[in-house]
């Protein structure tokens, strides 16, 4: 057997092997991803971990209110059982119970006035502030009517029951009460209710309790009365209203307000684009609905990046299989020079075919993250969710803003000048105008011109100019995509905080580009989408007013998504650069002792000026480049300059040293085709790893 042979054997064993492994390799990661990261699968595993996302806080809220029952079936069990004997040692039991149980808010033992000789009389213990105070009730609650629903509705029914939303008359608030009739011996032979015990919380209460729930950033609950009244929502002027006649100004409660049996389905809004997954039970002993609305988007986030990845892996896997096959049947059927060349072109041409597809990956990518740590919204339950998650005691005015854009233009790589239209709405009495005014925080300059007002309805438009400088992320440069944001503050002195004015837009689908001019011209962009958001920033004064909070504070903001149109910076910065890859290879084929030698006039100096001449024209296109995208840090394309500038260095040094008299078998074999044969490959086995990583 010659040497050739056995080297031929052990190519086709290796090949073989490593063939075998990579496609073991790529039916594991297609496997992995059939069952795991199809589109189907991560919608079922998103819509598991909500299920059961919601499942945790539906437990939650039942413990909390069945916590109250207890609460009340006690102090009536105590109060039956004759321990309380005076006033003095019914008050202190009813402090300990008010500070033993912070989330209630008030607790009354309210006696029939058969019992204390036809008077009213009723103890009754509530919350004002940190405080806990002693308000007897001075109201005749033995007459039947809404508002004293809690002590008759426990009478008649001889048991504990809760009562429907109502306004307090001692309270002073919106509130559900958990109700419990309770016995005394001495009156009626402890067979007639001598009183009744009354637990309740307030709306609000209610509201931040289901809001401090771990939702998600929109996700948001829900619970209703069987009647229709709204007990818990995140819009807390709903709160004690009836749904049916809500819905008529804002649809979205027609989600929540379906008369289906089924205790779970998905809906889309047809004005925002969203879809939510709701998850509803009926609370046991009560005729309430507890429900959740969560974001599909925002749970399926984190799962289309593992998809991403598995993509990823899929193509590495079969990348790799079919260089290893075609070595495995050059290694049979040519097993020489030719052979070489065309494995050379076969890995060349798969590492390309990557570098594409991953590109077409990331430029096709349309996920809305949320950069920045924004918090996007979408209507005015995301607004209202994302506000009590950020400051729950955010109680100031909501001033309705809105913004149209007429024209963006890039100035420089981190200046952008905008024009449009911006108009605020406030309701109510007329000192509310005082609230209205804005400014942009993050202008250059700007200019601002009032457009119109209508003093009954409160509308004041404003016509603006600005420049605003930021801070873009061109690291996938040619590929990236940014986020242009507007950042708006009230001016008013008055505690307050803006919110969009989704009203004024026909539609909030991001795609749809709301908020802008449709014929907008960006030279060498595409507006993807548009949304709202709010960003948490905390400062570090006051800026010289009282009621500014420096931590926590709740800031408008109006995105405008991006995304580079390729075909210019392809023809302005990369293509110079596969040509010049191309060039110099034609260089490195100069290098040659054959009979060509004299045909091409090879010699050392020659490739050294060619080589050089390239070095420069390269270093051009590099410093014209970095004149466009002025940051610190290297973007993805200067990678490619990086490589060229190396492999310019390499076939210099290569053609010194073939053209020397050293002996260096590498350089010399079979006229310097290993040089020539890794050339291709090594570029762009480079370039799909840099690539990998930029965008992995």
């Amino acid at each position: 057997m010659t040497g050739s042979d056995k080297y031929r054997k052990q190519a086709i064993c290796i090949a073989s092997l490593l063939c075998l492994l990579s496609f073991l390799l790529l039916i594991h990661f297609g496997y992995e991803y059939k069952s795991s990261n199809t589109n189907e699968i991560i919608l079922a595993k998103a819509e598991e971990d909500s299920r059961q996302k919601a499942n945790s806080a539906i437990k939650t809220i039942e413990n909390r209110l069945n916590s109250t029952s207890l609460l009340v079936e006690e102090v009536a069990k105590d109060l039956s059982s004759g321990k309380l004997k005076n006033d003095s040692m019914l008050n202190e039991y009813l402090l300990t119970k008010m500070k033993d149980n912070s989330d209630i808010f008030s607790i009354v033992v309210a006696y029939s006035p058969a019992v204390n000789a036809g008077k009213i009389y009723a103890p009754h213990l509530k919350r004002n502030g940190s405080e806990i105070i002693y308000d007897q009730l001075t109201y005749d609650y033995t007459k039947d009517n809404e508002k004293t629903a809690w002590y008759n509705d426990a009478l008649r029914k001889k048991s504990k029951v809760w009562i429907s939303p109502y306004f307090g008359i001692a309270d002073g608030n919106y509130q559900i009460d958990s109700s419990a009739p309770f016995y005394l011996k001495e009156f009626g032979n402890g067979d007639k209710a001598a009183g009744v015990v009354s637990v309740s919380h307030p709306l609000e209460g209610i509201r931040e309790q289901v809001g401090h729930l771990n939702l998600g950033k929109r996700g948001y609950g829900f619970i209703i009365s069987g009647k229709g009244v709204i007990i818990s929502y995140p819009i807390q002027e709903y709160l004690g209203k009836n749904i049916s006649e809500l819905t008529k100004k804002d649809r979205n409660l027609n989600f929540i307000n379906k008369k289906t049996e089924e205790t779970e389905y998905s809906v889309t809004n047809p004005s925002t684009g969203q879809s939510y997954w709701i998850f509803h039970k009926n609370i046991p002993s009560t005729d309430w609905t507890l429900g959740f609305v969560l974001p599909q988007e925002e749970t399926l986030l984190n799962k289309k990046i593992d998809q991403k990845h598995s993509i990823f892996h899929i193509m590495f896997a079969t990348l790799a299989f079919l260089l290893f096959l075609s070595l495995l049947l050059i290694s049979i059927y040519r097993y020489d020079h030719k052979g070489l060349w065309i494995l050379t072109v076969i890995f060349s041409l798969l590492c390309i075919l990557g570098i594409c597809f991953i590109w077409h990956f990331t430029i096709n990518d349309s996920s809305l993250d949320g950069k920045n740590g924004d918090l996007i919204v979408f209507d005015r339950e995301d607004v209202e969710t994302v506000l009590q998650d950020i400051s729950p005691s955010l109680k100031a005015s909501r001033i309705s803003t809105g913004i149209f854009l007429q024209s963006i233009e890039f100035l420089t790589a981190n200046d952008v000048a905008i024009t449009g239209y911006i108009w605020q709405k406030t309701s109510g009495p007329d000192d509310k105008k005082d609230y209205l005014g804005f400014s942009f925080p993050d202008a250059k300059e700007t200019e601002i011109q009032t457009a119109y007002m209508h003093n009954d309805s409160g509308v004041v438009r404003w016509h603006f100019k600005t420049t605003l400088r930021q801070k873009f992320e061109y690291s996938r440069y040619p590929f990236d995509r940014e986020d242009l944001w507007i950042r708006l503050w009230s001016n008013s002195s008055k505690e307050s905080v803006l919110v969009p004015d989704f009203d004024s837009y026909k539609s909030l689908i991001p795609e749809i580009i709301p908020g802008m001019e449709s014929s907008i011209l960006l030279g060498g962009w595409k507006p993807q989408k548009t949304f709202f958001s709010y960003r948490v920033n905390s400062y570090t004064t006051n800026f010289g007013g009282e009621n500014f909070s420096n931590s926590n504070v709740p800031e408008l903001y109006f995105n405008v998504d991006f995304k580079r149109d390729f075909r210019t910076p392809f023809e302005s910065d990369l293509l110079p650069v596969i040509v010049i890859i191309v060039l110099l290879f034609s260089v490195l084929t100069l290098i040659t002792k054959g009979e060509s030698r004299q045909h091409f006039g090879f010699s050392s100096h020659g490739v050294l000026t060619y080589c050089t001449s390239l070095f420069f024209t390269l270093i051009l296109a590099h410093s014209s480049l970095r004149n466009k995208i002025p940051i610190d840090s290297t973007i993805y394309l200067e990678y490619f300059y990086f490589i060229m500038y190396l492999a310019i260095l390499v076939v210099s040094l290569n053609a010194i040293a073939f053209a020397s008299n050293l002996s260096i078998p590498f350089i010399d074999a079979k006229d310097n085709i290993y040089m020539k044969v890794l050339y291709w490959p090594v570029i762009t086995g480079i370039l799909l790893l840099i690539t990998f990583l930029n965008f992995y």
